[in-house]
């Protein structure tokens, strides 16, 4: 783990809580072991945490999200023998979670420098085949070298399912991600959108429902959700930076 003052340090450097620093690098550490593992070529990184650690989001996030081409069986075989692996590296625990699709862990890793334990939940999905499968190298600040790459699903693709995020649920990090993701100048291509959305049986993508999406999403809501997760300088700067950020996807979408 990161000492106290390593602790300290970064979150003076990044502006965020020293909790919010020690669960970043347990991410960070997490996914050196994952894909230093061969079994690994079949796993796909995704998601807020992907965008932030692959793609330089400024957005920190909670979650470790993947999508897993392989049958569930082959995957329980390694999962558990891999956990078992970390938890003797790192003391880390995992502990399976009920849910109606997929797998989910809550993974503990319990320090003393930090004082308290951080929790991060790990969902591994087997509903979808990756469309446009990528692959990284991982740079971070943080005490972690990486020797191998991170398999990941590939900038338009993620940002599809961002879509497809803000269409089926509510929650202000999407439009966040949506933005960040925009910003890049990532394209939303449709053909990879409307094959998202099949899973929730929505045929086809127009943008007008989109924009109608994000339009009336709660100013508050958007701000609550996202406080935790963006650095402290930041987070006055919240509702405002609402309004911009519905003007800048606004005007992305008629481009």
């Amino acid at each position: 783990m990161l000492t106290t003052n390593q602790l300290k340090d970064f979150s003076k450097i990044l502006k965020i809580n020293d909790s919010v620093v020690a669960r970043e690098y347990i991410q960070t550490l997490f996914l050196k072991e994952l894909y230093e593992e061969k079994y690994s070529q079949n796993i796909f990184f995704k998601g807020g945490t992907a965008i932030r650690l692959i793609f330089g989001g400024s957005r920190f996030s909670e979650d470790l999200d993947f999508t897993v081409n392989e049958n569930i069986e082959d995957f329980n075989n390694f999962i558990n023998k891999f956990f078992r692996k970390v938890n003797k590296l790192h003391g880390f625990t995992f502990k399976k979670r009920i849910t109606i699709t997929g797998l989910k862990y809550l993974l503990t890793a319990n320090s003393d420098n930090a004082n308290h334990s951080v929790f991060i939940s790990l969902d591994f999905s087997f509903r979808e085949k990756v469309l446009k499968p990528d692959q990284s190298i991982i740079i971070t600040p943080y005490p972690v070298i990486f020797t191998s790459f991170v398999r990941h699903l590939s900038a338009e693709e993620i940002t599809a399912e961002k879509v497809r995020a803000i269409m089926t649920r509510n929650k202000g990090r999407d439009i966040y991600d949506l933005w960040f993701l925009l910003s890049k100048n990532i394209s939303l291509k449709k053909d990879l959108i409307e094959e998202k959305l099949k899973y929730y049986q929505i045929k086809s993508f127009d943008q007008k429902a989109l924009m109608d999406r994000i339009r009336v999403f709660n100013r508050d809501k958007f701000v609550l959700d996202l406080r935790p997760f963006v650095p402290i300088n930041e987070r006055a700067k919240l509702p405002d930076f609402f309004d911009f950020t519905l003007a800048f996807i606004k005007t992305k979408l008629h481009s």
